[in-house]
């Protein structure tokens, strides 16, 4: 959570508006696209607060919304209903969706400063109320929020952003056989190449190793086989994408840089 103190309400509108874009770009930058629809200010605020939702089937809340423009509204109080032209006369039609909350932002004004009794004084020793805001993204919920945006039948995608590891290496060789001593090589010169690394050296079949390496969904897998090793090469796989390239061992560290 955050929050923010200002000497007006002219500086603390500025402050809300950054804080507004700023949560927009943490959003697109985890690959989710985020609307801003206002709410009820519940017990914290007469004025409207502003909700930021993504659209999901699993989503608790329900929400009117335009493709065309900004405008989103929680149905729990709008009174604008889907087919609806847009109020912000765009030319858009409104839809309804089930969205799931992944942040809120509150004008406080000085509800809380003033029952607190906090205020500041100015140059000319005169004291004046401060206005406040919260601000807050629930990150239990914004992880659960990606795996719903990004997954298929296999398991989660998880965008590089908000990936547990960046590689998932598998090793088809037991302990002590080349494979996995290559192996091991490599999981360490990733490892001191900055490269999170999540390696899979348990001794079950391929398949088994693959399907759940596609369950856990980190962006890049690596898989280092016999045959791989006779060219000098691994087998590379982005988990978003099907094609499967063999680059060079010397090159890898480089590719994923």
């Amino acid at each position: 959570d955050m929050y923010s103190f200002n000497h007006s309400r002219e500086e603390m509108q500025q402050f809300y508006e950054l804080s507004k874009k700023a949560y927009l770009n943490v959003y697109k930058r985890l690959g989710l696209t985020a609307y801003i629809n206002e709410a009820s200010g519940g017990d914290f605020t007469k004025e409207f607060s502003h909700e930021f939702t993504v659209l999901t089937k699993a989503g608790e809340d329900t929400i009117v919304y335009c493709e065309n423009c900004d405008f989103a509204q929680n149905v729990e109080i709008s009174d604008i209903k889907p087919g609806d032209d847009c109020p912000k006369k765009c030319s858009g039609k409104v839809k309804e969706s089930k969205a799931v909350e992944v942040g809120n932002i509150f004008d406080l004004g000085t509800k809380f400063t003033e029952d607190f009794e906090t205020f500041f004084t100015d140059k000319e020793g005169k004291q004046h109320s401060v206005y406040m805001g919260s601000y807050g993204i629930g990150t239990s919920r914004l992880m659960g929020t990606i795996v719903e945006a990004h997954n298929d039948d296999n398991g989660i995608i998880w965008p590089e952003t908000a990936a547990p590891y960046d590689v998932h290496l598998i090793s088809l060789g037991k302990e002590g056989e080349e494979t996995y001593t290559e192996t091991e090589q490599i999981y360490n010169e990733l490892i001191e190449g900055g490269i999170e690394v999540l390696w899979d050296d348990r001794d079950i079949r391929p398949g088994a190793k693959f399907a759940d390496s596609d369950l856990i969904g980190i962006p890049w897998r690596i898989v280092v086989s016999p045959k791989t090793l006779e060219q000098k090469k691994v087998e590379i796989k982005k988990r978003s994408e099907k094609d499967v390239e063999l680059i060079s061992k010397k090159k890898l560290l480089g590719f994923l840089k």
